[in-house]
């Protein structure tokens, strides 16, 4: 079983885990090879918004060897094991995300903590809700600095403890702002593994000091009514109670 007992533990506790593996290597060096190539030829049709910085790469794919990291490998079930079968909205496309060496300067990293689409500049209600995000590590993290994936544990807990005292608007104006941040987490890998994290838990990217590209493919999985009812009641609710939608989770302890 993937999803073990202590792994559901940590993920309930911090709002993420990391599952060691999970994807095969095949399948990963197909995909670095796609992604390398798109790289070499300078085509990225899919730039998302931090596709421009100097240090970072991100954008939306949909070929068939970057989408086999999740039809080929166990991801898919394990998603339909922790929201029900055939209560998972089917996943059209990944984010590619890679982070370059940072310049050869004493720059500190400028924070940017954040949870995906939690709100725009007009409005109090969250621009998007999916349910969690697995990010499939296409190259080596093997210490801190080299472009992690940085979570804040816990984050999840106090956003929806936020949420379910002061509604939808609660943390309109930035995190740091408002909520008593935890440590974070350079999260380490090796390519094949997974982190897969809660929606609610917030999160960051560490700079890259090492002299490698660090590459990461995530793909956002919504439960049906997260993709269906995004009106203000449900979405309200959703925020207040995070497992509400996770079936396999329900009697873990801190759900």
């Amino acid at each position: 079983m993937i999803m073990t007992a202590a792994r559901k533990k940590a993920l309930a506790r911090d709002g993420f885990v990391v599952l060691p593996r999970l994807v095969p290597r095949p399948l990963v060096d197909a995909a670095l090879r796609d992604v390398n190539h798109r790289l070499g030829t300078g085509e990225h049709p899919g730039k998302d918004a931090y596709a421009d910085s100097r240090d970072y790469l991100s954008e939306y794919v949909t070929s068939p060897a970057v989408m086999n990291l999740l039809t080929r490998s166990p991801l898919s079930k394990l998603a339909e094991h922790l929201l029900g079968p055939g209560r998972v909205e089917p996943v059209s496309q990944a984010q590619v995300a890679l982070r370059f060496p940072a310049p050869s300067d004493d720059a500190p990293a400028a924070r940017s903590v954040h949870v995906d689409g939690l709100y725009d500049d007009e409005s109090d209600v969250p621009v998007v809700r999916y349910s969690f995000c697995a990010g499939v590590f296409l190259s080596d993290v093997t210490g801190p600095n080299q472009g992690n994936f940085t979570p804040y544990p816990g984050t999840h807990r106090l956003i929806a403890e936020r949420f379910r005292r002061d509604g939808l608007g609660a943390l309109k104006g930035g995190l740091e702002k408002i909520l008593p941040l935890p440590k974070p987490v350079q999260v380490t890998g090796k390519a094949g593994d997974v982190v897969l994290f809660h929606f609610q838990t917030a999160h960051d990217k560490a700079r890259n000091d090492s002299p490698e590209i660090r590459y990461m493919a995530y793909f956002r999985f919504y439960h049906v009514d997260a993709w269906r009812d995004k009106s203000r009641e449900y979405m309200a609710k959703a925020l207040a109670n995070p497992w509400l939608e996770w079936p396999a989770m329900r009697g873990v302890h801190g759900t």
